[in-house]
């Protein structure tokens, strides 16, 4: 697991049961996003800042996290970009897009020796804001970009599908016919399914979405809503986060999706193994650990996910 983490920067976990030594020791520092090659994973990269110097960073490891380096050069917006509204997708070993803060993504193709920008449209707010970026894991040359619109008064969220790699991208129309919702960064997730080229699942902050065709349409699930109260924006959002884990035994459908959502006006973390038709509570209300920031979940062990839990570290279920 690549724990990418607030103050701490980022860690490799190789057992869960002790202490993690795999690090790229960027001293105090805020991790904000990590990836992997799904067909070569001992290459990884994580960004993230320094926050003694407030300096953006990129490390990448061909060794599973053993020994890191810095990208040679970064990004144009990596300087500015001192939040944690950022994303990195690997498609192979030493191919990157990495979307800083407020920025156009970039390509690399070289390991970080060079970047260049890519054709999505700037997205620069007063409010801050980034690209979800996702590789299919199946056809990696396919890269799906999320703009999910700033904020709950921004512009309505748009899906954007690359079939290179990441260097050129196109508008999905279904994505705007679906009317995603505008939502803040952090408040929203991409996740593809890595057992099925081009079946996404999208969470825009208010409900959950689904394509089984790259992004070109999407159907919105009924079962999660925000929980409303006298202002124009969620007093409890109804689906922020969703990750693809092992499928169940015997199960029809080839993952498990979990959510962290609200379903009949209870919030928690929502499993479905059968492709979101039905979902049913994950944790209880004795376990929200002050809420949950990030997911993932485990692709060989059915039931595992990984959460934060704020200010409580890295947790897994059993």
């Amino acid at each position: 697991m690549i724990n990418s983490t607030g103050d701490i920067g980022t860690w490799v976990h190789t057992n869960l049961a002790t202490k993690p030594t795999l690090t790229p020791a960027t001293s105090w520092s805020n991790g904000f996003a990590a990836d992997m090659a799904w067909s070569d994973p001992q290459y990884m990269a994580t960004i993230g800042v320094v926050l003694g110097n407030s300096t953006g960073y990129g490390v990448w490891s061909g060794d599973g996290g053993k020994t890191w380096a810095k990208f040679a050069t970064y990004p144009q917006g990596v300087a500015e970009n001192k939040g944690g509204e950022a994303s990195i997708a690997i498609t192979a070993r030493n191919r990157a897009v990495w979307a800083p803060g407020y920025s156009v993504p970039s390509y690399t193709t070289d390991n970080g020796a060079t970047w260049v920008p890519t054709d999505l449209p700037a997205i620069n707010t007063v409010f801050p804001r980034a690209y979800h970026l996702v590789a299919d894991r199946k056809k990696p040359n396919k890269v799906y970009a999320y703009d999910s619109g700033g904020h709950w008064w921004g512009t309505p969220g748009k899906v954007y599908v690359s079939t290179d790699g990441g260097h050129t991208f196109t508008l999905s129309q279904g994505s705007v016919d679906a009317g995603l919702a505008p939502n803040y960064f952090t408040n929203t997730s991409l996740a593809v399914n890595p057992n099925v080229e081009g079946e996404l699942w999208l969470a825009d902050g208010n409900a959950v979405y689904h394509s089984v065709d790259s992004g070109a349409t999407w159907t919105k699930l009924s079962q999660f809503a925000s929980i409303m109260g006298s202002n124009p924006w969620p007093d409890v959002q109804g689906a922020t986060l969703v990750a693809l884990g092992k499928a169940a035994p015997g199960g029809a459908y080839s993952a498990s999706v979990y959510v962290v959502g609200v379903v009949n006006g209870v919030w928690g973390v929502c499993r479905s193994d059968d492709a979101g038709v039905t979902w049913t509570r994950f944790n209880d209300d004795a376990h929200q650990f002050g809420g949950i920031g990030v997911m993932a979940a485990d692709q060989n062990i059915y039931g595992r996910i990984y959460v934060s839990g704020t200010g409580r570290g890295a947790l897994y279920s059993n």
